[in-house]
C-alpha cells in the first residue's frame, strides 16, 4: 500500500499501478547538495498544450495541462532574485525535477522543508490514464519575496506514457531559506504529476498558508 502524501499541504495520492520505467518511493531524508543543469530556453519539437479539453480528457486526465489559478497570497515581490541567490534558487529547482527524474526518492524529499512524505514516483493516475515519465525545464523566471522567499516561475515539458506528445505547463515553484540555502517550501505540481496525480491540486501554485 502506499502511503499517504504527510505533506503540508498536501492530499490524496495516485494509484499504486506505475510505468514501465517504475515507480518509487519517496520517503524523507536530510538535505544534500544540489546539482546543476543548463536551461535551453527551447521547446523540445512536438511540444504542444492541450488544444481541446475534451480531446485531452479523451487520453486520460494526466494528459490535461495545470493551470495556477489559485491566488498568489504571501509574501510581496520584491523585484528580480539575482547573483549569487538567483544561482542557488535554479540550481536547486533543477537539483529538485532532475531527482524526480532519477526516481531518487530521497533526495526529492530532501529538497523539500515541510515534512515527510511518502508516495511512489512514476504510478499512474488512479483512474489508469497515462503516467508521467519524465520532466524537463524549458525555463525558469526567480523572483525574490519578502522575508528570505523567492519564486521560480518554470516553464516545463512533460512526457507521459501512452502518449504522443509532451504537455507545456508553467510550474509555481516556492522556495525559502533554511541554514543558508533555498530549498522548496513545497512540493509543486511536477512533483503531483510524478507520483501519479491526474491534476494537481491547486494549492500546488499558491504559497505556503503559513507564509
Amino acid at each position: 500500500m502506499i502511503a499517504a502524501l504527510a505533506l503540508a499541504g498536501c492530499g490524496g495520492s495516485g494509484s499504486s499501478d506505475s510505468s514501465g520505467t517504475g515507480a518509487t518511493t519517496v520517503s524523507a531524508t536530510s538535505p544534500t547538495a544540489v546539482g546543476s543543469g543548463k536551461v535551453t530556453g527551447k521547446l523540445p519539437a512536438g511540444a504542444v498544450g492541450p488544444v481541446d479539453t475534451h480531446e485531452e480528457a479523451a487520453e486520460g486526465p494526466a494528459a490535461t495541462e495545470a493551470s495556477p489559478e489559485s491566488p498568489a497570497n504571501g509574501p510581496a515581490s520584491t523585484g528580480d532574485l539575482n547573483g549569487a541567490d538567483q544561482a542557488a534558487a535554479e540550481a536547486v529547482v533543477r537539483s529538485y525535477v532532475l531527482a524526480l527524474d532519477q526516481r531518487n526518492a530521497a533526495r526529492v524529499c530532501a529538497l523539500i522543508v515541510r515534512g515527510g512524505c511518502g508516495a511512489k514516483i512514476g504510478s499512474r493516475p488512479a483512474n489508469g490514464g497515462p503516467a508521467w515519465q519524465r520532466t524537463h525545464i524549458v525555463e525558469m523566471k526567480p523572483e525574490a519575496l519578502e522575508d528570505d522567499r523567492a519564486r521560480v516561475t518554470t516553464t516545463v515539458t512533460h512526457h507521459f506514457s501512452d502518449r504522443k506528445y509532451v504537455s507545456v505547463e508553467d510550474d509555481v515553484i516556492y522556495l525559502e531559506q533554511v541554514g543558508g540555502r533555498w530549498l522548496l517550501a513545497q512540493p509543486s505540481a511536477t512533483f503531483y504529476r510524478a507520483v501519479g496525480y491526474a491534476q494537481p491540486p491547486l494549492r500546488a501554485f499558491a504559497p505556503p498558508p503559513d507564509w
